[in-house]
């Protein structure tokens, strides 16, 4: 989030022309008014909606044109509308309370004041309003929440949520240069770690990871992973299959407050099939939780490697 506690922040926000985002929007002083009853659910639905998604700041006092901050306005009256009225307005209309919501005044002309709300994203289940819906935020619009997204949101309260990364060098690296030290036309071996993660509160006891990898790239050492016969993916992509089991006792729970790193696994590459790219995917399997992503590892003719996923 952005640190906004002072008015010199507000005014970085006009003039770097940061725009509403999916963490941020700009709302003009008149959206706040103890006598209208309909702004207040306004207010309501808005908080909300960062809420039961990443989270996010809405700032009272800073208008905008076409989701650009067009600068501070007057501002809102501190005296009338006090931190504690943001709060109380916010405990009436969404259910259950938002736990680290943060409510407070950024100091204008006196005693006018802009207010800027930080939004924690929800880690249990979703918040309802007292309209009895449920609300995102998606992109620069709040949208009411469909029935699946709801069940969704509950559910990961009580199953676990697990992804993958994967990681080239074993460091969280964006890109790898491949070597050729050994042989001209044959790379030398090329590791790909991995990392589990655990978006829910709710540990993973067993879990059944499957790595695919484009066969035209040869694994020389699977490492800890149990090597599978070849697996097709559409026409004309036929990749290897690298398994792997973790569970208790042997193995720690894959818990939200400590990710779960995989042993590498070794591939080569011939220099003739520079250029290209390469099908990469993964599959997460636990009780409560399944998870299937692909995208391509992409070479140039420097032999420089590439991944390209879509974002978790």
């Amino acid at each position: 989030m952005h640190p906004l506690e002072k008015k010199s922040q507000l005014e970085a926000l006009h003039r770097d022309n940061i725009k509403e985002s999916l963490t941020l929007e700009y709302k003009a002083s008149p959206a706040v008014d103890k006598r209208d009853d309909t702004k207040k659910l306004e207010m309501a639905r808005d908080v909300c909606a960062f809420a039961n998604a990443n989270g996010g700041q809405i700032v009272y006092g800073m208008t905008e044109h076409e989701h650009e901050p067009a600068g501070l306005d007057d501002g809102i009256d501190g005296s009338i509308y006090p931190e504690i009225w943001f709060e109380q307005v916010l405990q009436q209309h969404i259910s259950p309370p938002i736990p680290g919501l943060q409510i407070r005044h950024v100091p204008l002309k006196k005693p006018m004041v802009a207010v800027v709300i930080d939004v924690p994203a929800t880690k249990a289940d979703p918040h309802q309003v007292s309209d009895g819906r449920y609300y995102r935020r998606h992109n620069f619009n709040r949208l009411i929440m469909e029935h699946y997204e709801v069940r969704d949101s509950i559910r990961r309260s009580v199953d676990p949520d697990l992804i993958l990364e994967f990681d080239l060098m074993v460091g969280q690296a964006a890109f790898k240069t491949i070597e050729f030290t050994q042989f001209r036309d044959l790379s030398d071996p090329t590791p790909i770690a991995a990392i589990i993660r655990n978006k829910s509160n709710q540990p993973a006891l067993y879990t059944f990871v499957s790595v695919y990898l484009d066969r035209r790239l040869s694994i020389t050492n699977h490492g800890s992973y149990t090597r599978y016969p070849e697996t097709a993916f559409g026409v004309n992509d036929a990749r290897s299959q690298l398994s792997l089991k973790i569970g208790v006792p042997g193995n720690f729970p894959i818990f939200k407050e400590m990710s779960y790193g995989l042993d590498p696994f070794y591939f080569t590459i011939s220099n003739r099939l520079l250029g290209h790219r390469f099908g990469i995917g993964y599959q997460l399997r636990a009780p409560g939780c399944f998870k299937e992503k692909h995208g391509f590892l992409e070479f140039d003719q420097s032999g420089r490697m590439k991944l390209n996923m879509p974002p978790n």
